[in-house]
């Protein structure tokens, strides 16, 4: 096999395209925990930045192995899946999975030693136990209910926003903490939307997933709160935040800052919003059947989290270069 053929084969098993979320989610966390563009200078913060990209591409290249099966029958882009990970050769496969699991906690050993600190080597075993059980007989957390939420919003979420944060930082304060927890509960939300597009391949192959489990309908009311619950965390914390930093930008400060960045974050989330809602209608006006194949056609979940999240790390930047000047 060539090596180009084989590479194809990694990052389409691997999920490369929601880097385009998840770059600037790195940069949305940058801009809460830095004090000033130096940060970027520093060593360890790559590291960290790598660690994060080994375990999110681990987590995705386990799913792609676990869901082999279920994967072939889909309508959508997960069926092509499967023939990249037998390009690959599910024994190399596995052997990629605990590579990239050793490396990580291998470069993490460093980043806890040199700050002194056991805080980013704990964060990384809980979400690597979390991220390898969410997929992974017999733990399988995302057929058990109430784990689905708790293990795909530490995993991918909340834990490696933490460790980059706590690498920038070097500390995680209150208000950081409740921003990140905000979006990651929304983020979440928004991830019903995938859930909610696997529907009759999930049912046909009894996987019990949030909307196969609680039905459509309410699942994708679940998602609504999470994504509103997590709106109103996220800006209760960046309240916060600018308040503990005494940020300022263009004179405003508080509230009226606040009130400035918020057009900033709502634009981006209008795109997830509205399609979760269209596909929420769908549900009471259609057969099910009908209504997944037209959440199928305006379902683009990857835009989705990436739109959303653009808008946060553009507000965020706004009030990064606004307040320290850089």
């Amino acid at each position: 096999m060539d090596a180009a053929k084989y590479l194809g084969a990694y990052l389409r098993s691997s999920r490369s395209e929601y880097l385009l979320a998840e770059i600037p989610g790195l940069l949305a966390v940058f801009f809460i925990g830095a004090p000033s563009l130096d940060r970027l200078l520093e060593p360890l913060l790559w590291e960290g930045v790598a660690v994060f990209i080994l375990l999110y591409f681990m987590g995705f290249i386990i799913n792609a192995y676990t869901d082999l099966e279920i994967d072939r029958k889909y309508t959508i882009f997960k069926n092509r899946l499967p023939d990249a990970v037998e390009l690959i050769g599910r024994r190399n496969v596995r052997a990629l999975i605990a590579g990239q699991i050793l490396g990580a906690f291998l470069l993490t050993v460093h980043i806890s030693l040199a700050m002194g600190s056991w805080v980013p080597l704990a964060l990384v075993a809980v979400g690597t136990f979390f991220g390898v059980g969410y997929s992974l007989p017999p733990l399988h957390f995302k057929v058990r209910g109430w784990l689905h939420a708790l293990s795909l919003i530490v995993s991918a979420f909340l834990v490696p926003a933490c460790f980059l944060l706590y690498i920038i930082a070097g500390t995680i304060e209150p208000a950081p903490f409740v921003i990140v927890l905000g979006f990651s509960l929304l983020h979440y939300g928004i991830a019903f939307a995938n859930q909610a597009i696997d529907y009759i391949e999930d049912r046909a192959g009894g996987v019990r997933s949030p909307p196969v489990r609680w039905g459509m309908e309410r699942s994708l009311v679940v998602a609504m709160a999470f994504i509103f619950t997590g709106m109103a965390l996220a800006l209760v914390g960046l309240y916060h935040h600018i308040v503990g930093g005494a940020s300022s930008v263009l004179g405003l400060s508080g509230l009226p800052l606040l009130l400035l960045l918020l057009p900033l974050i709502l634009a981006g989330y209008y795109l997830p919003v509205s399609g979760l809602y269209r596909m929420y209608r769908a549900t009471l006006t259609r057969p099910i059947e009908e209504a997944v194949r037209f959440m199928k056609d305006i379902c683009h979940y990857n835009r989705w989290q990436a739109s959303g999240i653009l808008g946060v790390m553009a507000a965020l930047a706004v009030l990064f270069f606004g307040a320290t000047g850089a």
